[in-house]
């Protein structure tokens, strides 16, 4: 039997193996071991092609160490007799299988669901896909971009002019916290079903189109309605004295708050802004009016009466000023710990917290294959078979 290698948060003692690459899947591993899940990243003999991408410090790849954090790794061959042995053997001692193949593959490699569930029944696989385990583009590689085309995403982003992808991975990241949840809504259903593993399929053009399009079906919710209303971004960035800051508004009562808090209570009476349907017809002349005052304020008055006021305000901050915010710092949305091997490094903190199993964060990423003789010893392999494997490059 494998050792349990997990944490003390609310998912402690439950196994997961991974066979993912790249974001979405490994990302969706990392969450479950900050909940405690211990996680066992299974590469090929190259490894994960995430980890070559720039940049580096000490031979880790920073995007890698974050979507990989408190894994151990085993480099297993999968086109090998051997390797494939090894992986089901794992499989077999696993609550959670996370893949991000497409389905043909996992069942070439003998590691599919149904080549899996008989051995172990309570077994929950999940498989991220691009499009789903079927349907005319179930075949077709995805990368988070392609999606982002395909949904609407990249036409909504800029209605006015052509169409701009989100500067994020939001399909990938979305995606793995679509897993995260099914996987635990599974856990909870294996617990009251009598031990009941499934199959839970997550595809990044599903996931993502919940996502991107749960406030932007609005022209589409009613079949039979015939009002639309365009597609604009009726927000947009404004001036202070020495800054720029991002705000919104909807009420009546929102709007005459910021007109006064700007000093330009006179747009109040404005036949232009007299109520939300006219605000947002008229969007590029409000904010044009409002930056009239708002350009007569610095910064930090501003955020003062955000705090003070309610405005619906924030201030647009880099990344290094986001790092200092009082209230990123108070909630623990970044991460700081210090490593034996990279010294301090920073990580995105788990984004909830819980009073009695909180997440813990703090943890390095695994080098290629780190853990591949302590894993096999786990599974009751001696040292002479070991260095066989080794030898056969079944294993590194």
């Amino acid at each position: 039997m494998m050792a349990d290698q997990a944490g003390t948060g609310p998912l402690a003692g439950i196994k997961v193996l991974e066979i993912t690459q790249m974001v979405a899947g490994p990302l969706a591993g990392t969450m479950l071991a900050d909940l405690g899940a211990s996680v066992i990243k299974v590469e090929g003999l190259s490894g994960d092609p995430f980890r070559n991408v720039e940049p580096q410090h000490k031979g880790m790849c920073s995007h890698f160490f974050a979507v990989n954090r408190q894994k151990r790794s085993i480099r297993i061959n999968l086109k090998s007799d051997e390797g494939r042995a090894i992986a089901q053997s794992l499989a077999a001692e696993c609550d959670v299988i996370l893949v991000n193949s497409r389905p043909a593959a996992m069942k070439r490699l003998g590691l599919d669901y149904s080549q899996l569930k008989d051995s172990n029944p309570g077994l929950i696989y999940v498989m991220i896909t691009g499009f789903g385990v079927d349907g005319p583009y179930a075949d077709r590689p995805a990368y988070d971009q392609v999606i982002q085309s395909l949904t609407g995403a990249m036409s909504l982003q800029s209605p006015e002019g052509p169409p701009q992808p989100l500067r994020s991975m939001f399909v990938d990241k979305f995606a793995a916290t679509a897993a995260v949840s099914a996987i635990n809504a599974a856990l909870f259903h294996r617990e009251r079903s009598g031990g009941k593993g499934q199959f839970i399929s997550v595809p990044l053009m599903k996931s993502f189109a919940f996502f991107s399009l749960v406030d932007n079906l609005h022209n589409h919710c009613f079949v039979e309605g015939h009002e639309r209303t365009p597609v604009i971004n009726v927000t947009r960035p404004f001036r202070t004295a020495d800054g720029t800051f991002m705000g919104y508004f909807q009420t009546d009562a929102q709007f005459a708050q910021i007109a006064r808090a700007f000093g330009v209570e006179h747009l109040l009476e404005d036949e232009r802004f007299t109520n939300p349907i006219k605000r947002v017809q008229n969007y590029a002349a409000l904010w044009e009016e409002l930056e009239k005052g708002s350009i007569k304020l610095t910064s930090a008055e501003l955020e003062a009466m955000a705090i003070e006021e309610g405005l619906t305000v924030g201030k647009v901050k880099t990344v290094d000023e986001f790092l200092d915010d009082p209230q990123a710092r108070h909630l623990g949305c970044i991460k700081q710990y210090d490593t034996e091997e990279y010294g301090p490094v920073r990580v995105a903190g788990h984004p909830v917290d819980f009073t009695g199993t909180p997440a813990q964060e703090a943890g390095t990423a695994p080098r290629p294959g780190e853990h591949t003789d302590e894993i096999l010893r786990e599974l009751g392999l001696g040292d002479e078979r070991i260095a066989a494997l080794h030898a056969a490059d079944d294993v590194r």
